[in-house]
């Protein structure tokens, strides 16, 4: 047996410490919820214009989000319906953030459960629910729930997040100005 640096005792098989991948909970902005999109080359991702997003809504109509024209920031909440943590944001949204235009969008109809979005799409009436493979590939959405602050005016991002609880669209919502919908 030998002594880790932890100063635990360990055989001679875990004698080698294991490497982690760095925590995003390190990242205070991370934790804040917004990872601000860095502009220009060498500064990591190089950014990105925010796009239309055009799919269809879950009763099969065509649906498109066009940003040009609209003087709110958009906040684009990207769910699916077969993760248990999306099912609070889908409760949530019932009573939207407030200054604010929220968009749910989900998985195309040909990767996601249509009648399991359409269910959920009952449940916040008067928000846009786009069901659009594009757009998950255009925004690139790396996990869900998924959040994307839009600068409609200037087609900019101004931040995203994998989301874990509703304060992190608290935190979006308040960096742009908006208030929670939320007590």
């Amino acid at each position: 047996m030998t002594e880790s640096r932890s100063g635990r005792s360990s055989d001679s098989r875990s004698d080698r410490p294991v490497e982690s991948p760095p925590n995003p909970l390190a990242d205070p902005e991370f934790v804040a919820g917004l990872r601000p999109v860095p502009s220009g080359l060498g500064d990591g991702p190089p950014t990105w214009s925010a796009s239309d997003l055009t799919g269809v809504h879950p009763d099969g109509s065509p649906v498109q989000v066009v940003l040009a024209g609209r003087t709110r920031p958009v906040l684009l909440v990207f769910l699916t319906t077969d993760c248990d943590g999306c099912d609070q944001f889908w409760a949530g949204l019932a009573d939207p953030p407030v200054g604010v235009d929220t968009v749910i969008v989900t998985k195309g109809p040909d990767a996601a459960s249509v009648a399991g979005v359409a269910a959920r799409a009952e449940r916040v009436p008067g928000l846009p629910v786009v069901m659009s493979d594009a757009a998950w590939s255009d925004y690139r959405v790396t996990g869900y729930p998924f959040l994307v602050l839009v600068n409609p005016a200037e087609r900019a991002i101004l931040g995203e997040s994998v989301a874990f609880w509703w304060s992190d669209i608290d935190v979006l919502v308040g960096s742009a100005g908006g208030r929670p919908g939320r007590d």
